[in-house]
């Protein structure tokens, strides 16, 4: 009866240990799963939302200008916008796509285009039900042993890494195209091309309008001053004295608004000399 009783403890125990262990290997994976996509619940959509500022941890800033899916050839296209600081002007950028419903399988990651913080990557080869799609951005300083779509840990060399960012597209969200294609590499210059004119043209009229406010509060500040003079001539010494003050106080707020203009229209004039080179650079390749 002993000897029963000792059997029936014995398989209670391995029954517990096995039990817990099952529940640890249930936490560790929840809990890792919470790690690497950001410990959202599975109902809830992740999306990192387009155009709009992405901090990359101190190496500039990143918009999302889009990113599209076509299921019938598995395949994504994602542009990226980087606003690049010095810490990227050397370096190279990699990237990298993890599946949430498959995150071990290996994925393909290329840049179609690249020119001046503008990328092009394509994921290709996309599950069916693929759920999240994230994309990682790498910087590596050795530029002649960058490996395009691998792990950090697998690339070769003494090459310093470090990720810049993690963006999701949420199968629910992300914008469907059932004729999305990979371009020739001068498809995507002229894209890239038309859109920085179109960038131009619109920081040249929001300059415009800033040196317009600015004259409108000169004008406002001159009629200001006539006033301020005119109304000291019936003054006493004391507000005299504050009349003065008001007085120096404008003429410093007309002096900083005079740089101001002058800083907006040297800005202009770059800006417009930038855009005639881009409108004949399209014009060349479209040629």
């Amino acid at each position: 009866m002993k000897k029963q009783r000792n059997v029936v403890t014995e398989n209670t125990s391995k029954m517990y240990l096995m039990g817990l262990s099952i529940m640890t290997a249930t936490l560790l994976f929840f809990l890792c799963s919470g790690f690497i996509w950001g410990d959202q619940h599975h109902g809830q959509i992740q999306q990192t939302p387009l155009n709009k500022q992405i901090n990359l941890k101190g190496s500039g800033d990143m918009i999302i200008e889009n990113w599209t899916y076509n299921p019938n050839h598995q395949l994504m296209i994602v542009t990226l916008n980087i606003d690049q600081s010095t810490d990227l002007l050397e370096d190279p950028l990699t990237f990298v796509a993890q599946e949430k419903a498959n995150p071990q399988r290996k994925i393909p990651t290329t840049v179609e285009y690249h020119e001046e913080g503008q990328y092009v990557v394509s994921i290709q080869d996309v599950s069916p039900s693929f759920e999240v799609m994230a994309l990682d951005i790498y910087k590596h300083k050795e530029k002649d042993e960058v490996l395009l779509g691998d792990p950090p840990q697998e690339l070769k060399g003494d090459e310093e890494v470090k990720e810049l960012a993690r963006i999701y597209t949420d199968q629910r969200k992300v914008q469907t195209d059932p004729t999305l294609t990979i371009q020739m590499e001068q498809e995507y210059e002229l894209a890239a091309l038309t859109r920085n004119i179109k960038q131009a043209k619109q920081t040249i009229q929001d300059k415009e309008k800033q040196i317009q406010r600015i004259e409108q509060k000169l004008i406002d500040l001159n009629q200001k001053l006539v006033e301020l003079e005119s109304d000291r001539l019936y003054e006493t010494g004391e507000e005299k004295e504050q009349t003065n003050t008001r007085i120096q106080q404008i003429e410093n707020e007309k002096k900083r608004l005079n740089r101001e203009a002058a800083e907006n229209e040297a800005t202009t004039q770059t800006i417009k000399e930038k855009l005639k080179m881009l409108k004949e650079k399209r014009d060349m390749i479209d040629s």
